[in-house]
């Protein structure tokens, strides 16, 4: 049985806390819980640290998840009842009653979709042949008209593989019958031998007889003489006459206005499609129209949700689209609680220490569960990351702690293995502004106030003066494109203390906030800020008093 899948993903623009501790989580939950498979997933494109360290273990970077919107292939789908265009309406619609269903797709020998056919076709159909008519537009199959009435082919001189011409049923008085029948006419008939005469001379192309009835020598002397067919019918001519009119081929009244969709089409879509279509129903195919399956109405009665595991973050301005159509299972998480609501009880763990990855080695080693070395490796270069080799106001004890035991696994330095870590993190030279200010870009809801925030570490300070004033312009085009009220930029360099900002829109915040003067959209705080711990939560506590002040008195008061 294929294990349903959970995804572990972290937040938008993803570092490399929030990437190594999805896959390090996926691996724990693999061993620990067998209900599901874990799937490490990223919500974005990796940072060149993240790079690093995946290219470093020999880890192939975990799935993009552009949506956490469901899709069709969120859905147990089952393999779909087909039928040929060359299968008969008998067919089908014995096939629709023994398996209870309503619609039917049409596929070819490779199962490329061809066209769908729905109870309703078939009524039309059947109903539309009453009296019958002419078979010279629309042909039948001999072999599909003697496999549906399960007759036998008694003569066939001229070798036709296709009935044509009128249909006519032969329940009359002689005199009628051979005043009304054409030449090349299809007759229906019982066991009257001078009637099943008169119309092979008549030119009659072929002559069904009912009944089962015996057929005289005569009969068929005369219909290889004149070139006619003659089909015996176990059934009565009532009956006969019936089942010929659900003889004909599928391709012949199937629908080719087929609604489609894909495996990673959105369950918004889908019902949509549904509620549309006259069929009730969507079918699923391949790049290549091959069918995968078909979603009816029934199908969409229960909610379908992925289901998923958030890491690094817990808030819905952060997470991958569409996460408040998931089914969020865990959130495993070291920042303030946001704004991220479910329907049930979920577990969460939120512990105020440096990293994620440090929450998730911990885990293992309660579990006494073996940690691989390119595990362990990726763990450590979460904790390393996030915390600036251990030396960030957010890092405790506890994060010094397990980083030293995965630096035993892995039989390295933690210093040198986080200057190589960092190395790979702030090499700039070649980023553009925009790619530099979204390195490591988190938006937040801030009492009234929507900011949006970038770090990034520098060894080289005169590299990142090159780009300061593009920078600031993509600040700038950012803040107006996402309506934010302020949008900040953390230059740290872990060689030095302090800590440079870059600032563009509402600058009061950051100067009362912090006792600082911006100038030339810039300003420098003399301690090394932790955007977690130490700059989120200052303006956070700014922004609050100033949305109770605004409530107040009026207006924005800046002098609180």
């Amino acid at each position: 049985m294929t294990l349903k899948q959970v995804f572990i993903i972290g937040h938008k623009n993803p570092d490399c806390d929030s990437v190594c501790s999805a896959i390090g989580y996926a691996y724990f939950k693999n061993i620990v819980d067998k209900r599901y498979l874990y799937i490490p997933a990223r919500a974005g494109e990796l940072n060149s640290e993240t790079k690093f360290a995946l290219e470093k273990f020999n880890f192939e970077p975990p799935i993009e998840i552009e949506s956490l919107a469901p899709t069709a292939s969120d859905m147990e789908l089952k393999k779909p009842i087909v039928a040929s265009p060359y299968d008969s309406l008998k067919d089908v619609a014995s096939l629709m009653k023994e398996r209870g269903i309503r619609t039917v797709p049409i596929v070819d020998s490779t199962r490329r979709l061809l066209g769908i056919i729905g109870l309703k076709d078939i009524a039309e159909h059947y109903i539309g042949t009453m009296g019958f008519g002419d078979l010279s537009t629309t042909p039948i199959d001999l072999n599909i008209l003697v496999n549906t009435l399960d007759a036998k082919v008694i003569a066939n001189p001229k070798n036709i593989d296709k009935l044509k011409g009128r249909i006519f049923i032969a329940a009359m008085q002689k005199s009628t019958i051979l005043n009304r029948v054409r030449a090349g006419d299809i007759v229906i008939l019982g066991d009257r031998t001078d009637v099943q005469i008169d119309l092979i001379n008549s030119g009659c192309s072929a002559l069904i007889i009912t009944g089962d009835s015996a057929i005289s020598q005569e009969v068929i002397s005369l219909a290889a003489k004149k070139g006619t067919l003659i089909v015996s019918s176990p059934y009565h001519t009532f009956d006969t006459a019936k089942l010929f009119a659900l003889s004909t081929p599928l391709h012949v009244i199937m629908s080719k206005e087929v609604p489609v969709a894909g495996l990673y089409t959105r369950i918004s879509e889908i019902r949509r499609k549904v509620a549309e279509s006259k069929y009730r129903c969507v079918l699923l195919v391949n790049g290549d129209k091959r069918l995968i399956g078909i979603i009816t109405r029934t199908d969409l009665l229960h909610p379908i949700r992925k289901k998923v595991i958030l890491v690094d973050h817990n808030e819905i301005s952060q997470a991958a689209d569409g996460v408040q159509e998931a089914e969020i299972l865990e959130i495993i998480d070291h920042h303030r609680v946001g704004d991220i609501s479910t329907l049930m009880p979920i577990h969460v763990h939120n512990e105020p220490i440096g990293s994620t990855c440090t929450i998730v080695a911990g885990f293992m080693f309660l579990h006494q569960i073996d940690i691989p070395a390119e595990i362990a490796g990726l763990l450590l270069a979460g904790i390393l990351s996030d915390t600036l080799i251990l030396t960030l106001s957010t890092t405790t004890e506890r994060d010094k702690e397990i980083a030293h035991k995965l630096a035993d696994i892995l039989d390295v330095g933690i210093e040198e293995y986080g200057k190589e870590l960092l190395t790979a993190s702030i090499n700039i030279k070649s980023k553009s502004a925009r790619e530099i200010l979204l390195h490591d870009f988190k938006e937040y809801l801030l009492g009234t106030k929507k900011v949006g925030v970038g770090q990034i570490m520098v060894l080289n300070e005169d590299e990142m003066g090159v780009k300061e004033e593009d920078i600031k312009s993509e600040m700038e085009r950012l803040r107006k494109e996402n309506q934010y009220d302020l949008v900040a930029f953390l230059i740290t360099n872990p060689l030095r203390k302090g800590e440079e900002i870059l600032v563009k829109g509402d600058k009061m915040i950051i100067e009362k906030a912090f006792a600082v003067k911006i100038e030339n959209d810039k300003c420098t705080i003399p301690r090394t800020l932790s955007r977690k711990k130490d700059f989120i939560p200052a303006i956070g506590y700014f922004c609050e008093r100033l949305n109770s002040v605004k409530e107040d008195f009026g207006g924005d008061k800046y002098d609180i």
